[in-house]
């Protein structure tokens, strides 16, 4: 192999590529070249951390909430069973009867009205 030949091995290459001193970020101070990825690293890890007290507030939330409706459809559940239970004729005719008010032994009488035209 001759020496002029483009060198393809892409883990030794030949000859680095050459950048300007004045801009480059390997012109810095160690600690500053490393200070933006840091700053990253850092508001990655708070976003990271308020997401997991945000997710962990929200299932507890739900938590709460999925006990509590199960404690108002007991309730109401409860609360139909008693209405149901007072509305029968039963209770009805026992809630009336200090009033003077008596269950009807007789049927009803119909009440006909005689038309005029006749």
């Amino acid at each position: 192999m001759e020496e002029n030949e483009l060198n393809t091995d892409p883990f030794h290459p030949a000859e680095e590529p050459q950048m300007e001193t004045s801009e480059s970020w390997q012109s810095l101070p160690p600690a500053r070249a490393w200070l933006g990825l840091f700053v990253f690293g850092f508001a990655l890890l708070i976003f990271y951390i308020y997401h997991s007290h945000h997710t962990t507030k929200a299932i507890r939330t739900k938590r709460d909430l999925s006990a509590e409706l199960k404690e108002l459809h007991a309730e109401k559940i409860s609360l139909e069973s008693s209405v149901t239970n007072a509305s029968k004729r039963s209770e009805v005719v026992k809630k009336v009867a200090p009033t003077g008010l008596k269950d009807l032994t007789t049927p009803p009488i119909k009440i006909e009205r005689k038309n005029e035209r006749d």
